[in-house]
């Protein structure tokens, strides 16, 4: 049912016969909008039943009885022929009526149509459309007394009147109405259908859709204007018929309105029905010869910003002509403002160029920066997945290596208790625990370093004492104080220092830095350990004297595997100083190295709670 009404409203003899219909009705309404204007009758008597009433009939012919009644007093003693009210005047020098009877209450037994000027004050009857005074802007006389009446005869005339132009004026304005809104219902069914065939949903256009848009709007300037034009001319002399009877003239005209209104219509139509298709294919404006020659320019002038002039080019040469471009332009817009000083309607033009100009300039400059962003942080991603990958690698090969190990320090360990063995085969065993040994230590700190990096360690934090921690770690570490041969110096406060950190995870940075220092530190020489609270910090400092020269930078001895120690003739792995590093900022504090001649020192800072 859908599809057969559908094949139906769309079918083009269905659109053919709505669209004639709205030419024939519209073309009847203009006839007879036409007949009312040429009989005479007041369109406001469909609304208003009282000739009385009438805010545009009677007032008005009640204002212009009050302008004859002052053009008597002007011009007395000549008085008009054509009067059709009753009057009394008198003034300085004057006293004048056309009435028998001239006092007030004769005048104002008319109440339908009844109007006193006396003493500066207006009145009307009681019956009378208080309208009849919005007429009134005529000077104020102290001394004048005017009285204005229209006979009940003359207005039971008018209102038989009246009357008669409703009933020949209503049927007219039904018929006109009607037709109005079916054909408003028609255009609108029309605008819906116009471009769609019964087959298919798509839109399809017509030749007549390939005109410029501008054209098909400015076409409706000439059809107007002669409908316009024809219309005022026959209208024109309707103020000479004023009678429910027609003349051969007024027949021919009600025809040209008719043909004239068709024409129009048609016209207007076909370049309505165009414009809605091409707003329904979203083509009205680009589908216009301004925007095409605006287009044109417009993209000649973006692709300077663009890119796409330089699109060979890297994206930093393009920054440069781009600004190079910005700067000529800008400097061209600033001499035509000068220019133009002396023509106002000129000297803005430059100015909204230049906005438009910097506009494109920022817009386009932060796309190429964006652009160059993100092949940094692509770069960058690259950089952290090759990274990542390392930490899964090193975090596997640890784990790997942990079962093989633990096997082999078993088995040595086993193979070390054997009483039959020979000192030579003792000696070897004795070396493979001390190697087997560095191995695990190796391979555990690879394991923790690769989780702390990867932020996958598990840390239990906790208010713990930092003076206590260090003097805690140096009490565990004393033997090999004491083997290394070097004497700690320390500088601890009296009071305790609380911050809020992992105390196995700080006990193993302290560890670390210390046992470092205990490594390549000269012979002979201190090792300075020194905790203070500054700007609420808790800042502590292991400071010592290198036994051998520090070729590098703070930077790169943080690096994994990276000893300070080219000639490698002490343990190490290369690991401690950056697992210290990086346990320190998992735990929530800083870790900063200062390299100054041949002082090595190490800074470690928490807040304090």
């Amino acid at each position: 049912m859908d599809i057969k009404l559908r094949n139906i409203s769309r079918n083009k003899i269905s659109k053919f016969i709505a669209f004639i219909l709205v030419v024939l009705l519209i073309a009847s309404s203009m006839v007879q909008l036409l007949y009312i204007a040429y009989t005479g009758i007041n369109p406001e008597s469909i609304i208003v039943k009282k000739y009385k009433d009438s805010k545009t009939k009677f007032a008005y012919e009640f204002n212009y009885a009050i302008q004859q009644a002052y053009e008597i007093i002007s011009n007395f003693p000549r008085v008009p022929d054509n009067i059709e009210f009753l009057y009394y005047i008198k003034t300085d020098g004057i006293e004048t009526t056309n009435s028998k009877t001239y006092t007030k209450e004769f005048f104002s037994s008319h109440k339908d149509a009844f109007y006193a000027y006396e003493n500066g004050t207006i009145t009307i009857g009681k019956n009378t459309n208080p309208s009849i005074l919005e007429w009134n802007p005529y000077p104020k006389f102290d001394d004048l007394i005017m009285y204005i009446a229209f006979p009940d005869d003359y207005m039971q005339e008018q209102q038989r009147i009246w009357e008669a132009g409703r009933d020949k004026i209503l049927p007219l304005a039904i018929s006109i109405t009607s037709s109005l809104l079916v054909s408003l219902v028609l255009i609108i069914y029309l605008i819906a259908v116009t471009g769609r065939n019964p087959d298919d949903d798509e839109l399809h256009f017509s030749r007549f859709d390939n005109v410029y848009s501008e054209f098909l709007i400015l076409a409706y300037i000439p059809t107007i204007a002669l409908w316009c034009y024809v219309m005022s001319r026959l209208s024109y002399y309707s103020r000479y018929y004023n009678t429910l009877s027609l003349s051969s003239t007024q027949i021919y005209n009600f025809i040209i309105t008719g043909l004239v209104t068709a024409f129009v219509t048609i016209i207007s139509g076909i370049l309505l029905l165009s414009i809605v298709r091409k707003i329904k294919g979203k083509i009205l404006i680009k589908h216009s010869l301004s925007y095409k020659i605006l287009y044109t320019i417009n993209d000649f002038i973006k692709s300077l910003f663009d890119g796409r002039r330089f699109g060979v080019n890297p994206l930093t040469k393009t920054l440069h002509k781009r600004q190079v471009i910005f700067i000529v332009v800008s400097f061209i817009l600033v001499f035509l403002t000068f220019l133009f000083i002396m023509v106002p309607p000129f000297m803005v033009i430059p100015p909204i160029l230049e906005v438009v100009l910097i506009y494109w300039y920022v817009k386009y400059n932060n796309e190429t920066y964006e652009e160059i962003n993100k092949g940094f942080n692509e770069s960058l991603e690259e950089q952290m997945k090759s990274e990542r990958m390392k930490i899964e690698l090193i975090t596997n090969v640890s784990h790997d290596l942990k079962t093989p190990l633990t096997s082999i320090i078993s088995y040595v360990d086993l193979l070390s208790k054997e009483e039959d063995l020979s000192e030579t085969a003792r000696d070897y065993v004795n070396i493979l625990v001390e190697k087997s040994n560095r191995l695990k230590n190796i391979v555990s700190d690879l394991f923790d370093l690769a989780k702390s990096t990867s932020g996958d360690i598990n840390l239990d934090f906790e208010n713990i004492d930092m003076k206590k921690l260090i003097e805690q770690t140096l009490g565990d570490m004393e033997d090999n104080i004491v083997n290394s041969g070097l004497q700690i110096k320390t500088y601890l406060p009296d009071s305790p220092l609380f911050i809020r950190s992992d105390g196995k995870k700080l006990y193993r940075v302290f560890q670390n830095i210390i046992d470092n220092a205990l490594k390549y530190s000269l012979q002979g020489t201190r090792v300075f350990v020194e905790l203070e609270e500054k700007d609420g910090k808790a800042i502590a400092t292991i400071k010592n004297i290198s036994g051998y020269e520090m070729d590098f930078t703070a930077e790169e001895i943080l690096q994994r595997f990276n000893r300070g120690d080219k000639s490698r003739t002490t343990d190490g792995s290369g690991l401690g100083l950056s697992i210290a590093e990086s346990f320190t900022k998992v735990c929530g504090g800083k870790f900063k190295i200062d390299i100054d001649g041949d002082m090595f020192k190490v800074m470690i800072s928490f807040d304090l709670v």
